[in-house]
């Protein structure tokens, strides 16, 4: 009799849906700092800030993070394998896109040298997952700030070169026109 050998393999079957609604925010966190390394190595300082999380197809969140005029700026977004596509939008403080990275795939970076001081929108969006996904965004800076608007004070009015702690909010989509 055949039965004994369905029932694990009925059981198997069942098993396969619950096991791609688990996000796995360490391997995330894994995958984004492999992406880090060579950011690292080419003396990015990279802040493994409190950008983690989890999203489902279609959601997206808006970090701010301030930027100062003259350092260099990157963003990675790692996720796990329930991921299939991230996208990353980075704008400026009146809503002008700088860069995004929408290409189909799971990992998503984008670099650019700030030409202002202030902060920088950033979003992202997971364009599609299975089911729930982990995702770990790092923000890496590099360079020397160039002089910001002298205050009545004689002092500088750019921003400090803080570390991104502004925590990440439920946002919609970003507004991106299609090419």
């Amino acid at each position: 009799m055949k039965l004994p050998y369905i029932i694990p393999v009925v059981f198997g079957i069942l098993a396969l849906p619950l096991r791609t609604l688990h996000a796995d925010p360490a391997q995330a966190e894994d995958v984004a700092f492999r992406m880090a390394d060579p950011y690292i190595h080419k003396t990015f300082q990279m802040a493994p800030a409190d950008y983690s999380g989890m999203l489902t197809t279609g959601n997206a969140v808006r970090f701010l993070i301030p930027v100062v005029r003259g350092l260099d700026y990157v963003f990675l977004v790692g996720t796990d394998d329930a991921a299939r596509d991230v996208d990353i939008y980075v704008y400026d403080e009146v809503g002008q896109l700088i860069l995004d990275d929408r290409r189909s795939s799971k990992l998503a970076g984008v670099q650019f040298r700030s030409s202002y001081n202030g902060t920088a929108v950033v979003y992202l969006h997971m364009a599609r997952a299975n089911g729930l996904a982990s995702y770990t965004v790092l923000v890496g800076r590099r360079g020397v700030a160039k002089e910001g608007i002298l205050d009545g004070s004689g002092n500088t009015n750019a921003p400090k070169d803080e570390a991104a702690t502004i925590s990440p909010v439920p946002a919609s989509p970003p507004p991106v026109k299609k090419d």
